[in-house]
């Protein structure tokens, strides 16, 4: 009699938008971070300072910021993230930038929250408030869904076998 064998095939490779359409610049400008020694990850979210139109990660120290780095407004698309070198050594052109979505369903899971230069700073949540203008008075979510971008949570089915 033959024994019964049992076969399985885990999908490394999940959706980061699991629905709806995400709008994408791709020749982008990341501000120089002199003091870098972390790289910046794909799918981290990042604000952008308004006057020059350059990105930066969302940072908790900067959510008191006047510029526009105390916003998410996007999210870090460039394949394999950005290392702590290039950052260090100028600024980065050519990155591609989640700027806005239609009803983009995006997989919490895969979010990075950066904690600053040297990696070990406070990261911001999706609860997280910006407090400039004080009267604002509305989450990192908040702000995030007013551009299209909605955050699921998601279980990769492969959890649940056996």
């Amino acid at each position: 009699m033959a024994g019964a064998s049992q076969s399985r095939a885990d999908s490394n490779s999940f959706p980061f938008c699991l629905a709806g359409e995400i709008f994408v610049k791709d020749n982008e400008t990341l501000l120089t971070d002199g003091s870098r020694t972390v790289p910046l990850a794909q799918y981290t979210l990042m604000s952008q300072v308004a006057s020059t139109k350059k990105w930066v990660p969302w940072l908790n120290a900067n959510l008191g910021g006047t510029t526009g780095t105390q916003y998410p407004i996007g999210i870090l698309a460039t394949p394999g993230g950005i290392t702590a070198a290039a950052l260090a050594a100028g600024d980065v052109t050519g990155v591609q930038i989640y700027y806005a979505g239609k009803g983009a369903q995006i997989d919490l899971s895969q979010i990075i929250f950066d904690r600053g230069s040297t990696g070990v700073g406070t990261p911001n949540t999706l609860d997280s408030i910006p407090t400039v203008p004080t009267n604002l008075a509305l989450t990192g979510e908040q702000i995030l869904a007013m551009k299209g971008f909605v955050f699921v949570s998601t279980v990769a089915i492969d959890n649940l076998e056996n």
